[in-house]
């Protein structure tokens, strides 16, 4: 099983090193792309964390319930944060309205669910692994529907990430 261990610890730290491609490509920009660099680590931190808790809340939970709680905490939370920022919650338009269902149903309901249901099957290591392909995705359909094309090193850190990815999920299905 050390080799096992052994080969996991590559595959997450091939994926880690795309991410780090990636985070370095803009970082020649510096100033608010750092910032936001900065911004993503911590949000990969507490991603982290929130699936470790949520893998040990799944095994008693059902996926139904255990998203309910975290849905309405989150609105809760962000309807609050608005309030004390000032920020108005409606006023926005239609194409706002339209953005945030869209969101709501795809990022949400068809995303962030079936990583809930995913951590009562399969270890929080693999989920957490499977979350860093959202922003090689997302930016497939950047491309794809805005024609955003990323830099050289933004699609060698994202083949990297995909490759630790699959390396990983094959050592996954083997142990």
């Amino acid at each position: 099983t050390s080799t096992i261990a052994r080969t996991a610890s590559t595959a997450i730290a091939i994926t880690f090193a795309g991410s780090i491609v990636i985070a370095c490509s803009d970082s020649v920009s510096g100033g608010v792309h750092s910032f936001g660099d900065v911004l993503a680590l911590l949000a990969a931190v507490a991603v982290a964390v929130y699936t470790l808790i949520g893998r040990i809340v799944r095994e008693k939970v059902s996926t139904t319930v255990y998203t309910y709680v975290v849905y309405f905490a989150c609105a809760f939370v962000l309807v609050l944060t608005c309030m004390v920022q000032g920020y108005a919650l409606f006023d926005y338009g239609i194409s706002a309205i339209i953005v945030g269902a869209l969101l709501a149903i795809f990022s949400t309901i068809l995303g962030h669910s079936i990583f809930s249901w995913c951590l009562k099957y399969f270890s929080p290591t693999f989920v957490s692994a499977s979350k860093l392909c959202e922003p090689v995705v997302a930016a497939i359909f950047a491309g794809l529907l805005f024609g955003e094309v990323p830099a050289i090193p933004v699609f060698a850190g994202g083949a990297m990430i995909l490759g630790g990815v699959l390396y990983y999920s094959k050592i996954e299905r083997e142990m």
